[in-house]
């Protein structure tokens, strides 16, 4: 039979894990701040693997941790009820509630369509979904619990956990290119549609072509309408793999070039540290990371804010 950790080892991670801070964890459970730490090492050293980061603000659990986090803390669930005394108690199978902030098109085109499988998963877990262009403060005053953030990734006072990465490269109508072939010299006799967080420079760089930004062309603020105008022929859109998915396989949009490159920018999750629903978040950040290895769903969209 393996021997296990102890029962205050597993309770020192998996509360270390949830509150992302080894003094909090030390106060929940009546134990010194250099007990939990101990016992966090002693639980790395069995395993052989890094559980934590350390950070001036806390702990951030990597993702082998938060995977052994909610094996954990469902095995201490089990213990939990089994020696529950008082039938007043809520049962830890009750469902959660996670309210999480995004950006509209990334709700409507990535996450909605996928979230059945997040259900299916974990039906003790509802997630409400509210599509929005400003950032979430993520507390009591919006009663945001996540947000599905695309930038740096370094919020200050936050928990970030790095979703995707993101290809950009130029797309546009086969009407508009009328059979034409072009290279990427060819562009600057093309018109380059604009969006605040879609610049051109980067890609244009990274195609070795060294102009600076377009000042001229048309200029959206909202990326549907920014798309619809690449397919009603109105010039290039610099474009994301997720976000154009369907009109590439239908024919509605081609690539103008083979060019692209990865945005200097991410897709995190993000939350308040020491939230009571963090397993639930945890759970859903599981998910999400997994939904962006599968085929053709590794990349999103992106507008700034969450």
């Amino acid at each position: 039979m393996t021997r296990l950790p102890s029962l205050q080892t597993l309770q020192a991670f998996e509360a270390s894990a949830r509150l992302h801070s080894f003094t909090r964890a030390a106060e929940e459970l009546s134990l010194t701040q250099g007990a939990v730490s101990q016992h966090v090492r002693t639980l790395e050293g069995r395993l052989g693997t890094q559980l934590f980061h350390r950070e001036h603000l806390g702990v951030v659990p990597t993702e082998e941790a938060l995977h052994l986090a909610l094996q954990v803390r469902q095995g201490l669930g089990v213990l939990e009820r089994a020696f529950r005394v008082e039938p007043e108690v809520v049962a830890l199978s009750s469902t959660v509630q996670l309210r999480l902030s995004t950006l509209p098109s990334v709700a409507r085109r990535w996450l909605m369509p996928r979230l059945p499988d997040f259900r299916r998963r974990h039906p003790d877990i509802e997630v409400l979904v509210e599509g929005s262009t400003g950032l979430a403060r993520l507390d009591h005053r919006d009663g945001v619990d996540v947000a599905l953030r695309y930038g740096p990734g370094n919020w200050p006072g936050l928990c970030c956990v790095k979703l995707a990465e993101e290809a950009i490269f130029p797309v546009a109508s086969p009407e508009y290119l009328c059979g034409r072939s072009l290279g990427d010299e060819d562009l600057d006799t093309c018109t380059l549609l604009r969006h605040p967080t879609q610049p051109w420079e980067l890609w244009l760089q990274a195609a070795g072509l060294f102009g600076g930004e377009p000042t001229v062309g048309p200029l959206f603020d909202d990326y549907d309408a920014y798309l619809e105008a690449a397919v009603d022929g109105q010039g290039l859109a610099l474009a994301r793999r997720a976000l154009v998915r369907q009109e590439l396989e239908d024919g509605r949009l081609v690539r103008v070039s083979e060019s692209e490159t990865r945005d200097v920018h991410a897709y995190y999750l993000a939350w308040r540290p020491g939230v009571a629903k963090t397993a639930s978040i945890e759970a859903l950040c599981l998910w999400l990371r997994a939904a962006f290895t599968q085929p053709g769903q590794q990349n999103l969209p992106t507008e700034p804010s969450d």
